[in-house]
């Protein structure tokens, strides 16, 4: 009885003022983050805005004010745990004011209401699936583009709530520009929001905001911090001071431009030979491009496909129904593993063939994924102008033009880091690849051709009175060896002439 009234003390008693109990002074713009009742909201942009310490507090305030809450606050590493999330809850004595405590074992803050925020990390899908069984109420994202976007996506869905008392309030990031997951935080917030400008509803319905932040927004900031920033290089500056969005350190392609590669659809001459580029995938998505070649060797890039959850039989025919009537093309490069055998299903490249799509094997090399990335710089660099840029005055126009309908294509392209593991000069395959990878297939066989890759032809069986032929080698054809032999294939007889007698090339 004791702890049931207790209980209801503590229900109804006025929440206490967890700020002013933390010693935490929001700024204008954290006061308009902790203000903001959008779903899925992101504050970021240049550093030094107080974005780490105004997600911890707003999930802390949210855990006193919601008894039973549930919070995931994500870092890529527990390292990175320590030095961001954790660093800035000691800062406010581990929010004992509030009446929290804290469990450095299992790195978790507990509250006396029953909520509980869980510090985990997540830098891969194989870690936030062991958060499978878990559900939250509310997800944290400190640097919110280091994290890949799968393992964001995966981690979503884990947001639920079993008790109707409990409200489910959503998403909370933080970040910088850069890293893996810097294409899908420009496509789901900076570009939709204009910049922060507007609030938008996705396809969830879900209400989604972008709140900017910059250095200045902070008064905090020391002068040395922010002398440092001031001398970073040109990329760095422009991520880190300025909140740039369309430039960031680590980029692969920052010579690729809009207003260079890109123009709107044009009719195409016949004439010009086509090619694809396909990177198959069915829970990651599925990437295909059809480009042209023009007598300059130019490559037009004029449709692309991109999507998830497609069977390979399905994708073969969308292809064709893509296509236009009597459109050729003349190979179609694609991913090696699709002709793996996957147990007793049959290779995914001969599914694609039984449906009229034949593919040619990209080709897979030592070094070949750097190689291929050297190719799309090479075609993203200028060359004379073509007709079509000349008669607009360009004296050079680069080789590789994107239409304006390729937007899956360029969107990776303008967000893909290099690797921050392995080879520097190869991509992060953590990051949205797919569309690229394809570009990648296409233009490192430009000027190959087909390659027929078929199945082994079962052995013919022996017909009552026929004879089985040797099978073909290097010589064009072969004959029965043995002078018996020689008599019958050689010599007709009236009785059973041998039509179509075959002899051994050269």
């Amino acid at each position: 009885m004791d702890a049931l009234l207790l209980a209801a003390d503590l229900l109804e008693a006025p929440p206490p003022d967890v700020f002013a109990e933390l010693g935490y002074v929001p700024t204008p713009k954290q006061r308009e983050f902790h203000d903001a009742t959008e779903f899925d909201v992101l504050y970021g942009g240049a550093a030094g805005g107080g974005k780490t310490k105004s997600l911890l507090l707003e999930a802390i305030l949210q855990c006193v004010r919601y008894p039973g809450l549930r919070v995931g606050a994500f870092r890529r590493t527990y390292g990175e745990l320590k030095e961001s999330l954790i660093a800035e809850l000691a800062q406010v004595d581990f929010a004992r004011p509030v009446g929290a405590r804290w469990n450095g074992t299992d790195f978790e803050l507990r509250f006396t209401n029953g909520s509980l925020i869980m510090f985990r990390y997540a830098e891969s899908i194989q870690d936030a699936t062991r958060r499978q069984g878990g559900q939250y109420q509310m997800l944290v994202f400190d640097e919110r583009t280091l994290t890949p976007p799968d393992v964001v996506a995966f981690l979503e869905s884990r947001l639920r709530s079993g008790r109707r008392e409990i409200p489910v309030l959503g998403i909370r990031s933080g970040t910088n520009p850069g890293g893996p997951g810097h294409g899908a935080v420009k496509t789901r917030y900076i570009q939709p929001t204009n910049y922060g400008a507007n609030i938008v509803t996705d396809e969830r319905g879900r209400t989604v905001r972008f709140i900017p932040s910059k250095l200045s927004d902070n008064p905090h900031v020391n002068p040395e911090y922010s002398a440092d920033l001031k001398a970073l290089p040109e990329k760095l500056r422009a991520a880190f001071l300025d909140g740039d969005w369309d430039v960031f350190a680590g980029q692969m392609f920052p010579e690729l431009k809009r207003e260079r590669h890109v123009l709107d659809p044009v009719a195409l001459p016949a004439t010009w030979k086509r090619f694809s580029g396909l990177d198959w995938g069915f829970s990651a998505p599925w990437a295909v491009l059809w480009a042209a070649v023009d007598e300059d060797e130019r490559v037009w890039v004029y449709r692309e496909i991109y999507r998830r959850g497609v069977g390979e039989r399905e994708q073969a025919q969308q292809i064709l129904a893509a296509e236009n009537e009597g459109e050729e093309v003349a190979v179609r490069y694609a991913d090696d593993a699709m002709w793996a055998a996957r147990g007793d299903a049959k290779a995914i490249a001969a599914v694609y063939g039984e449906e009229g799509v034949h593919l040619t094997p990209a080709g897979k090399r030592p070094g070949s994924r750097v190689t291929g990335w050297q190719r799309v710089h090479s075609y993203l660099s200028e060359a004379p102008a073509c007709p079509h840029h000349r008669a607009l005055g360009w004296q050079t126009c680069p080789r590789l033009h994107l239409f304006s309908t390729v937007t899956d294509l360029y969107r990776e392209l303008t967000s893909l880091p290099h690797a921050t593991k392995g080879d520097p000069e190869d991509a992060d395959t953590t990051a949205d690849d797919h569309a690229a990878d394809a570009l990648r297939y296409l233009l490192s066989n430009l000027g190959g051709g087909p390659q027929f890759v078929t199945s082994p032809a079962p052995a013919l069986a022996a017909v009552a009175g026929n004879e089985v032929l040797e099978p073909l080698g290097p010589a064009m054809a072969y004959r029965p060896s043995g002078p018996a032999a020689d008599e019958w294939w050689l010599h007709d007889d009236d009785e059973a002439p041998r039509a179509g007698r075959t002899v051994e090339a050269p």
